[in-house]
């Protein structure tokens, strides 16, 4: 009996030191029994607010929530919480809390009031940052907000709330940004034209942004041409959306694009987003145009991004079993794979080879696929279901 009583006890002494050792701890999707906790131990609660097919939600899983430091800090200080945002009570939560991109982290108060936020994969350093700020009142969201429209304006605190609301997902950190810039004689130091692109809002409606345009040249030199450009596409092709710019109509398109890019590129632009918005348009008419128009377009754009290449390689392998146009497809998703190798494009080169009947260079490509795929946190299950065509071809 003795020996069982020891044995009993040197198991659960292991079990513990596991749970302490393997990162953070979490309540499973039950948020009342987390305020409960949370009320008894003064503490507040960490929400991991995730989905199941969020890849960088598997990538919090599988390296920062089991860093050593990372568990102990929040394990310490938080009541932590994972909830699946599209089962039970997730949907509810994520309504009432803006929850819109994955991963989300929320910090709430015992009475499950909002306090602090973030959004998106971090890496250790600064996901440590983070429930460093948040478990200091005076560093969370909510008291910065609450000082700024109290009046506060202070510069240092002024980028401090404005690095806070960008970490959050949040909105009106250009407001905030316009306030700090506003006290600096010189827009064009080195420093300024940092801030000004980190927290200036990407639409044509922020004066910051305009300042940023007009200015293109000077942002490149400090920032990067790659980075500005892709803030400036990303500006365009949202408030093409939010503007409701008739996608259908290429002059309105390039009049739109020409705000952004000038009138010498705009056409370049307009077209690329005429195509990306036909590609996936339904009926046989825009298919058969999407087919005709793209092959104009890649002979014309020989630089585009693998995104691009990649996308427009899988609609051929999509619509057409043409082999000179699967042969034109190869070629594009070999240059999106020379930019950047990864399970997505690996996948489509797998299937453009499937269907010109190239069993072993499919394969090959097939299997690297699905292991980039477990690197990644994606999910190869189609890529798998590819291997078993193309062995049994």
């Amino acid at each position: 009996m003795k020996l069982f009583l020891i044995t009993i006890g040197l198991i659960a002494s292991v079990s513990i030191f596991a749970q302490e050792v393997d990162g953070i701890r979490f309540i499973l999707a039950d948020l009342t029994k987390a305020q409960v906790q949370a009320t008894n131990a003064d503490k507040i609660i960490f929400v991991d607010a995730y989905t199941t097919w969020c890849g960088p939600c598997k990538m919090m899983d599988r390296t920062t929530f089991k860093d050593e430091e990372v568990a102990k800090f929040y394990n310490d200080n938080f009541v932590n919480l994972k909830m699946d945002m599209e089962k039970g009570k997730g949907p509810t939560f994520a309504q009432k809390h803006s929850v819109r991109g994955y991963p989300s982290f929320l910090f709430l108060n015992a009475r499950g009031d909002l306090v602090h936020r973030s959004l998106g994969f971090q890496d250790e350093k600064r996901f440590l940052k983070l429930g460093q700020s948040a478990s200091d009142p005076s560093q969370q969201v909510i008291t910065l907000q609450n000082r700024f429209e109290s009046g506060e304006k202070d510069q240092k605190f002024l980028l401090n709330y404005a690095d806070a609301l960008t970490m959050a997902g949040m909105s009106g950190y250009d407001e905030v940004t316009q306030a700090y810039i506003e006290q600096e004689k010189n827009w064009n130091t080195s420093k300024n034209v940092k801030v000004l692109f980190d927290y200036s809002k990407a639409s044509i409606d922020s004066k910051l942004f305009q300042y940023m345009i007009a200015n293109k040249d000077l942002f490149e030199a400090e920032i990067g041409k790659q980075k500005v450009e892709d803030k400036i596409s990303f500006a365009a092709s949202s408030d093409v959306r939010s503007k409701q710019v008739d996608t259908t109509d290429k002059e309105a398109l390039t009049n739109h694009f020409a705000k952004y890019f000038g009138v010498d590129h705009a056409d370049e632009r307009a077209t690329g987003y005429y195509l990306n918005n036909l590609m996936y348009s339904p009926g046989e008419i825009n298919e058969q145009k999407y087919l005709a128009d793209v092959q104009l377009f890649m002979a014309s754009n020989p630089v585009l991004s693998f995104k691009s290449l990649n996308a427009h390689a899988w609609r051929i392998y999509e619509l057409s079993d043409d082999r000179l146009l699967l042969a034109q497809a190869e070629s594009w998703i070999n240059k999106s794979i020379e930019q950047e190798k990864n399970s997505f494009n690996l996948d489509t080169k797998a299937s453009i080879l499937y269907k010109l009947g190239k069993k072993k260079e499919a394969l090959k490509a097939a299997e690297e696929s699905v292991k980039l795929a477990g690197e990644e946190g994606s999910n190869p299950s189609a890529t798998e279901e590819l291997i078993s065509k193309i062995k049994a071809m």
